[in-house]
């Protein structure tokens, strides 16, 4: 009989199951390091799946992962990566997941339930946050958090074709058309006191609907971070700022017309503010402030509450929370004495991202205005008013919340920003 030449049939059939016997080998070995009572036929097909890329991209890898399963964390080790799909996510027996949440949960809490509960360790290089097109799957470069109240990301196609505008939302419809008008006339008046709030905006169906992103676009998800100070307040005076910009991270703070000279981080006392151009309005309004308002924030639902502690009234410009109550964008909501007013809800925030995140760069831009509040002590403004803006009122503040400014700002590097016009174009 002639002997089998190279590349025949026969040898190539060789090769086969050679590679196939190798990966029902691994496949045994690391069943051995499974934990917990996760399903055993997910958990093998799983196994199978990832020694069939790790073979395929990589074959050096299998015994990288293999050593970190040995030494369970105790010693140091590198990346095991696996190139990234369209979504981030991989399809294990009509379970979809993202890899590094499927691999910590076969090889080390079987439990766990969503990425939202895991957090990279400072050395992996190709963690699923990073973007890159690899994602590290080694479950020993991720640890275990409480996930509890964590916002899931947003989702940001890199694209930079706008889609057709029958595919946009009627949120984000909406949501346009709300900013369109208000350049137009006066901003609206509410009274919070009198109890004629309306509970939840008419659009709250479309807020909770997801909007499905097109499988064919790379995406890339942005995470929510909260940050150390929450916000930063500025006060005014007319359209005069007055003072410095202060940054705040107490939970609770409490702006007065008083003069405190002790340096408290929960009390911003306005009386210690000097103005060489103050009117008499502006000092008369002073004296009225008293205890003001009150601001708390939770930081683990990222919600923010005024409450007026003054017996005068204090009025509040919030377009998240006129959003969410299905009030005109600009509307201005007049709190009295003990009245408490949510005027930020950082899901609300999230879900106007998302959604407009899938119709490019200007079209997120436009939130910027939902992280900025405008306050006015004693005065009001607007349709009932006449004063037509915030700035001709003679005592308000403006704050800037962080965490949704720099989600905002994260999402838009990912983006591609239009193209700018110029005398050169």
């Amino acid at each position: 009989m002639a002997d089998q030449q190279p590349g025949s049939s026969q040898g190539l059939f060789s090769m086969i199951s050679f590679d196939k016997m190798l990966r029902i080998e691994n496949i045994t070995k690391h069943l051995n390091w499974k934990q917990g009572d996760e399903d055993e036929n997910w958990a093998k097909k799983a196994i199978d799946n990832l020694m069939k890329k790790l073979q395929k991209h990589d074959k050096s890898s299998v015994m990288r992962l293999e050593q970190a399963l040995q030494s369970e964390g105790r010693c140091p080790s590198e990346c095991v990566t696996i190139p990234r799909s369209l979504d981030g996510r991989l399809q294990i027996s009509h379970r979809k997941a993202l890899p590094h949440v499927i691999y910590c949960r076969v090889y080390r809490w079987p439990d766990l339930q969503s990425h939202h509960e895991l957090k990279a360790v400072d050395t992996c290089q190709y963690c699923y946050e990073s973007g890159q097109k690899e994602i590290c799957i080694n479950p020993y470069h991720y640890l275990r958090i409480d996930g509890v109240g964590v916002l899931p990301p947003v989702l940001v196609p890199r694209y930079s074709e706008k889609p057709p505008q029958e595919d946009i939302p009627p949120v984000f419809q909406h949501l346009k058309q709300m900013e369109a008008e208000s350049s137009h006339g006066m901003p609206d008046n509410i009274d919070v006191s009198s109890g004629c709030m309306k509970v939840e905006g008419p659009l709250k169906e479309d807020l909770d609907a997801n909007y499905n992103v097109p499988s064919n676009l790379p995406i890339v998800p942005v995470e929510y971070e909260d940050q150390l100070n929450w916000g930063t307040i500025s006060y005014y005076e007319m359209n005069n700022r007055v003072g410095g910009q202060i940054k705040v991270s107490a939970h609770t703070i409490q702006i007065d017309g008083f003069t405190d000279p002790l340096n408290n981080p929960a009390k911003i006392s306005l009386g210690i503010f000097s103005n060489v151009n103050r009117n008499a309005t502006i000092e008369n309004t002073r004296r009225h402030i008293g205890n003001g308002v009150k601001l708390t924030y939770v930081r683990r639902h990222g919600t923010l509450f005024a409450e007026c502690l003054s017996d005068s009234a204090i009025f509040v410009q919030s377009r998240c929370c006129n959003y969410a109550r299905g009030f005109h964008s600009t509307t201005v909501c007049k709190l009295t004495n003990k009245t408490s007013l949510k005027i930020f809800d950082v899901d609300i925030f999230r879900k106007l991202l998302a959604h407009s995140s899938s119709h490019g760069f200007d079209a997120s831009y436009e939130l910027t205005k939902m992280s900025i509040i405008r306050l006015s002590f004693v005065k009001g403004w607007g349709a009932e008013y006449q004063r037509q803006d915030v700035t001709s009122t003679p005592c308000w503040i403006e704050i800037h919340l962080h965490a949704p400014l720099m989600w905002l700002d994260r999402v838009l590097t990912q983006m591609t920003p239009p193209k700018v016009i110029s005398s050169m174009s």
